[in-house]
C-alpha cells in the first residue's frame, strides 16, 4: 500500500500543512472548482491524443484504488515481456510513493519514460513532477534510456489533416532528474513523517496558498483571517463616471462564449486559437427584455457564420457592454466584426471599467471575474462560475449542455444589474 503518490508528493512540496491534511482529513477540502474540472479534462483529453503518437500500447490504468497494487506488478512483469513495446498509465511504486507514467515506450533494450502536458511550455512544477517520476523508476530497477515531457507545440499550425507528429514536441529532463535524486529521497522520507505526526503542522498561510496551485485546503486554512467579504465593495467613483460616458444611449448587454481549444479544430489554427462559439445579447429598450442567444455546439464549424449574426444584431444599438478578461474589441476587430471607429465607442468592457475605477472587495483580490464582481455588489445574490458553461458545452450529458443557453442568459442579466448599479 502506497502513502505517496505524484499529486501528493508536489502538495508536499508546495506546503506541508496541505500533505497532512489531504492525507488525514480530507473532508476539510475546498469544493473543487469548475476552473479546475475544466483543466482535469483538458489534460485528460490531450493525454489520450498523445497516445495515438505511440499506437499499440496497453493501458495499465486500474479500474479501482483496490488494483494499484496488481497493476504496479503487472507494469514491472511487462518490462521484462519483450512483446509489449508500449504502455499507458503504467503503473510502479517504489518507496511507499506511487506514480502512473502517461506513456512509456521500449527504446531498444531500455525504456523512454514520457509525461505529457497540455500547456505550451513547461514549468519548474512540471520538471519536479518527472524527477519524482524518476526517482519511482529508479527504485523498481527500470532501464531508463530517458524521461520526456511532451507537450503542446505553440508553433503547430493546423493544414488538413491532425499532424500529432508536428503537435507534440518532446525536451529530455533527465539530467534535471538525475540532479535532484537525493533530495527527492530525503523529501519523501520527510513527508511520510510529516503524514503519521498527531497534528497538522503550524504553517502560517502566505504565498504557497496559491503557488503554484491554488491549495484545496484554502477555506480551512483562511476560515479564521479578518476579511472584507462581509463589507460593502470600494470605488472610486469619478474615474468610474467618465469611463461610463453617455448612459441614455440604447444599450445591448453582450456575453461571449470564446473556446480556445489545446488541440486546433481548423486549418490555419494554432493551439489554443481563439474563437466565438456562442452568445447572448440582451436589451431591454421598452417594457420587456428582448433576448437573443447563439451557438454552434452541434456542430463548431459553423462559428463563423454566427459572427455574422452578431454584426447584424449589434448594429442597431448605440452601445455594447460587456464582461470579459480578453480585449473584446481587439477580439471583434480580429474577425472583422463591426468597423474599427464603430468599435471604438460602441463596446464597453465593464470589466475594465471596474478596475480602473479601482473597485474593490475581498471577493476580486484573486480572480475579477464577472461572478465575483456582482456577488461583492449584491452580496445576498449567488452567481456561478463561468467555467461551469464550457464544462456543460462539452458534456457528453445531452442535458447540461442544454443548460448553456440559460446560463449565458443569467450571466448576461447579472452583467445588466451590474450596469444599472452604477449608470444611473
Amino acid at each position: 500500500m502506497h502513502i505517496l503518490s505524484k499529486s501528493t508528493y508536489i502538495k508536499g512540496e508546495q506546503c506541508e500543512k496541505a500533505l497532512y491534511l489531504f492525507k488525514n482529513r480530507p473532508f476539510l477540502r475546498d469544493r473543487l472548482s469548475m476552473e479546475q474540472r475544466a483543466k482535469f479534462k483538458r489534460g485528460t483529453d490531450v493525454g489520450i491524443l498523445a497516445q495515438q503518437v505511440f499506437p499499440g500500447g496497453i493501458n495499465m490504468s486500474p479500474g479501482t484504488p483496490s488494483q494499484f497494487a496488481k497493476k504496479a506488478a503487472e507494469t514491472l512483469k511487462n518490462i521484462s515481456n519483450p512483446v509489449v513495446n508500449v504502455m499507458y498509465e503504467a503503473v510502479f511504486q517504489y518507496d511507499d510513493t506511487l506514480i502512473m507514467l502517461d506513456i512509456i515506450v521500449r527504446d531498444g533494450d531500455k525504456w523512454r519514460a514520457i509525461e505529457v502536458k497540455s500547456s505550451l511550455s513547461i514549468s519548474p512544477t512540471y520538471m519536479n513532477d518527472a524527477a519524482l517520476q524518476y526517482y519511482v523508476l529508479k527504485g523498481c530497477n527500470v532501464p531508463i534510456s530517458d524521461i520526456q515531457l511532451m507537450y503542446v507545440n505553440a508553433d503547430y499550425i493546423r493544414h488538413g489533416e491532425l499532424d500529432l507528429s508536428q503537435l507534440f514536441v518532446f525536451q529530455s529532463v533527465k539530467e534535471y532528474a538525475e540532479q535532484y535524486q537525493d533530495k527527492i529521497s530525503r523529501n519523501i522520507a520527510h513527508f511520510k513523517d510529516i503524514i503519521k505526526q498527531p497534528h497538522s503542522p503550524k504553517i502560517p498561510i502566505g504565498n504557497q496558498c496559491d503557488t503554484p496551485y491554488r491549495c484545496e485546503f484554502h477555506g480551512y486554512c483562511w476560515k479564521d483571517v479578518p476579511n472584507e467579504a462581509g463589507n460593502p465593495y470600494t470605488i472610486d467613483y469619478k474615474p468610474l463616471y467618465e469611463l461610463l460616458g453617455n448612459k441614455n444611449q440604447s444599450t445591448a448587454f453582450l456575453n461571449l462564449l470564446f473556446y480556445r481549444p489545446a488541440v486546433p479544430l481548423f486549418d490555419s489554427d494554432k493551439p489554443y486559437t481563439e474563437f466565438i462559439i456562442g452568445f447572448s445579447i440582451l436589451s431591454n429598450n421598452g417594457t420587456f427584455d428582448k433576448i437573443y442567444n447563439w451557438n454552434c455546439l452541434e456542430n463548431l464549424s459553423e462559428w463563423r457564420e454566427g459572427l455574422d449574426i452578431l454584426t447584424e444584431r449589434l448594429a442597431g444599438f448605440e452601445r455594447v457592454v460587456c464582461f470579459a478578461t480578453q480585449n473584446v474589441t481587439a477580439s471583434l476587430q480580429k474577425y472583422n466584426l463591426l468597423d474599427s471607429k464603430e468599435l471604438n465607442y460602441k463596446i464597453l468592457n465593464l470589466r475594465d471599467v471596474l478596475q480602473q475605477s479601482d473597485f474593490h472587495h475581498e471577493k476580486v483580490k484573486r480572480d475579477f471575474s464577472l461572478q465575483n464582481v456582482y456577488e461583492s455588489i449584491f452580496p445576498d445574490k449567488k452567481l456561478f462560475e463561468h467555467s461551469r458553461i464550457l464544462l456543460n458545452a462539452f458534456s457528453d450529458n445531452i442535458m447540461d449542455r442544454e443548460l448553456i443557453t440559460n446560463d449565458l442568459e443569467a450571466e448576461n442579466k447579472a452583467l445588466r444589474e451590474i450596469y444599472h448599479q452604477f449608470a444611473h
